[in-house]
């Protein structure tokens, strides 16, 4: 072992192990002579002799353990002594593991009395005081009483090896919560509550780590003594990790006042990539809605159904095409343009179109004649194939057996891809708009434009 370790009140201190020194919370051997300390809080208050009534049975108070008087003083001592030693051995940059108890509080004496009464019937209370075995830690914790072993630990810290020891049964107590800063290690699964935190104190580290040392979650003493030093070559491994690793080192905030070498130069740097961040991602987002109103159009040739004709009706539009209203369970759109009345039916196919889509367009086509009175032009915009790539549409969207019934009817067939083209020409070249449009609505049959969908996309 690299490092000089002691265990305070741990639960094996009554074993002997070659590479950690046990002592009691009592003893009066310094924590100063060690690089790596390692307290079980839960194991202090019994190493004090408590309240007794006559018959030898343990006295509690309010329902908590309640320490002798004598003792109570004794321990009043040694948590002063110990405490002093936790701030000096943080401020030498050396490592302290902590391990919540259950319940953290009980009574003290605190050395005053009261009376009551007079002459023979003068009774004498003894004060006593709750006391937090917490506060010999010089960060406050909130402890929640919580058993489990359910558990998660963060991934992207050094500390995480600390829950990958060989064969350790891992478990925990409670929860906290603190103001102090820290580095998260482990977690209750599925929620945010703290196990498991890495405190930077002066030049240390005090460590909260869960209670895992109970002899009786293993199945023989082997294989605790095993595990137990698992741990410890562990906690040494990382000691010396930790050393060299500069990465994970914490300031206090008032040490942001002070700036040394260029640092106020680079903080005004960062400040302005900030800024500039800012924009950018201003920009960002207004190109990203810029490219979308761009892809969108490529619903033409992918999509069917509503959203199919929602698209098509956009195209129409930038066209200059005038929407008219149509009734419920009627053409899939009627527009204007010029002297043009349009009747259209839209559709998505997984194949080739059919003779049945001009069919329900003629339907169309008759129910304007009669509504309006005057004969529109009927245009069948179909998307064919839409499942496939576009290089592997190899065959017509119009096939020869329908040809015939549409052109008899004067019916304009185009696809949504030719439809697509037509629309990017006339954006690119608006000087051509009026032409590109006419020729397309004096169309009778197939229309010959955009068939190679390679010269505009």
């Amino acid at each position: 072992m690299k490092n000089k370790i002691v265990g305070v009140s741990l639960k094996f201190s009554h074993m002997n192990f070659k590479n950690i020194d046990l002592i009691p919370f009592s003893s009066y051997n310094s924590l100063l002579d060690y690089d790596i300390v390692i307290i079980d809080l839960a194991g202090i208050s019994s190493e004090y002799d408590c309240d007794k009534d006559y018959n030898g049975r343990e006295r509690l108070y309010s329902g908590k353990r309640r320490l002798s008087n004598d003792d109570s003083f004794k321990f009043l001592s040694d948590f002063k002594r110990r405490r002093e030693e936790i701030k000096d051995l943080l401020a030498l940059g050396k490592t302290l593991y902590i391990m919540p108890p259950v319940e953290s509080n009980f009574y003290i004496y605190s050395g005053k009395n009261e009376y009551s009464g007079t002459g023979k019937n003068r009774q004498k209370t003894h004060i006593v005081f709750e006391f937090d075995i917490l506060d010999v830690l010089p960060i406050k914790l909130n402890m929640t009483t919580g058993l489990g072993s359910n558990l998660a630990c963060s991934t992207d810290s050094p500390y995480r090896i600390l829950f990958e020891v060989k064969g350790m049964k891992y478990y925990y107590n409670a929860y906290f919560s603190t103001e102090d800063n820290g580095i998260p290690v482990a977690y209750i699964a599925n929620t945010e509550k703290n196990i498991s935190k890495v405190f930077p104190i002066n030049d240390g580290r005090l460590i909260i780590f869960p209670s895992i040392f109970d002899e009786e979650y293993y199945s023989s003493e082997k294989e605790y003594r095993k595990v137990v030093n698992n741990f410890l070559h562990t906690i040494d491994d990382l000691e010396e990790e930790i050393k060299v690793n500069l990465e994970d080192y914490f300031l206090p905030e008032w040490a942001d006042k002070y700036n040394i070498l260029t640092e106020k130069n680079e903080k005004e740097k960062i400040e302005e990539l900030n800024k500039t961040i800012e924009k950018l991602e201003i920009e960002k987002e207004k190109t990203k809605d810029r490219l979308s109103s761009i892809q969108k159009y490529k619903l033409a040739f992918t999509t069917s159904g509503k959203e199919l004709e929602k698209i098509i009706y956009e195209i129409f539009s930038e066209l200059g095409f005038r929407a008219m209203p149509i009734e419920h369970n009627r053409a899939d759109g009627i527009f204007e343009y010029d002297v043009f009345k349009i009747v259209t039916e839209i559709k998505g196919v997984n194949g080739s179109s059919a003779e049945k889509h001009g069919a329900q367009l003629e339907k169309w086509v008759s129910e304007f004649v009669e509504k309006e009175g005057t004969i529109p032009k009927a245009i069948l915009i179909v998307n064919g194939f839409r499942k496939k790539d576009l290089s592997a549409r190899n065959e017509a969207v119009f096939p020869n057996q329908m040809i015939d019934y549409s052109t008899k009817r004067e019916h304009c067939l185009i696809s949504t891809v030719q439809l697509l083209g037509m629309f990017i020409d006339v954006k690119n070249n608006p000087s051509k708009k009026e032409a590109i449009v006419t020729k397309f609505l004096k169309t009778v049959g197939v229309y010959s434009e955009y068939m190679d969908f390679k010269e505009f996309l």
